[in-house]
C-alpha cells in the first residue's frame, strides 16, 4: 500500500468506534498493523481538535474542486500586500494558472523571487489545505486595503 493509502485508511479506521476498528486490524497482515496503528495513534488527536479535517481528507471528490479566484486587479493588489514566498504559496495552491498574470504585473526582482518559490513549491497542495488558503485569500481580496492598492 502507498503511503498516501495508509494515511488514508489510517484517517478512517481512527474515525470508527475502537471494536469496529479492533475487527478491521485483525483482517489485515501484521506488518500494515503495527505501520497504521502507529498512524492511527498521529491522527486520533486531530479527530478531536480537527474532526473537518479528517472528512476533507477522506472526501477524494472535491479534490478536484477549482477555488474560486478574486478579479485579477483584486488578486494582483492582494498578492502585492504579501511578502515573496507567501505569496507564491497563495498562487501555487489557489492559482497556479494566474501566476502568469501576476508576475507580469510585478516589479522583476519580485517576479524572479516568486517564480523561484514557485519552483521550490509541490505540484499540488493537499485540498483542504488549498481550501483554507483560498478562503484566506478571498478574505484578504475584500479587505479595504486590497482595494485601495
Amino acid at each position: 500500500m502507498s503511503a498516501s493509502g495508509m494515511r488514508k485508511a489510517a484517517a478512517y479506521l481512527a474515525t470508527l468506534h475502537p471494536k469496529d476498528r479492533r475487527w478491521l486490524l485483525a483482517q489485515l497482515p501484521t506488518s500494515c498493523v503495527s505501520a497504521l496503528d502507529s498512524l492511527i495513534a498521529e491522527v486520533e488527536p486531530l479527530m478531536k481538535a480537527a474532526p473537518d479535517m479528517i472528512v476533507d481528507l477522506l472526501n477524494d471528490h472535491e479534490a478536484g474542486k477549482p477555488a474560486e479566484v478574486p478579479a485579477p486587479d483584486l488578486l494582483i493588489s492582494t498578492l502585492n500586500a504579501l511578502d515573496e514566498p507567501w505569496a507564491a504559496r497563495i498562487i501555487a495552491a489557489t492559482a497556479p494558472d494566474h501566476a502568469e498574470i501576476y508576475l507580469a504585473a510585478c516589479f522583476r526582482q519580485r517576479a524572479m523571487g516568486i517564480r523561484s518559490e514557485l519552483h521550490s513549491l509541490p505540484a499540488t497542495f493537499p485540498p483542504a489545505l488549498a481550501r483554507c488558503m483560498a478562503d484566506e485569500l478571498a478574505t484578504m481580496a475584500r479587505e479595504p486595503e486590497a482595494t485601495a492598492a
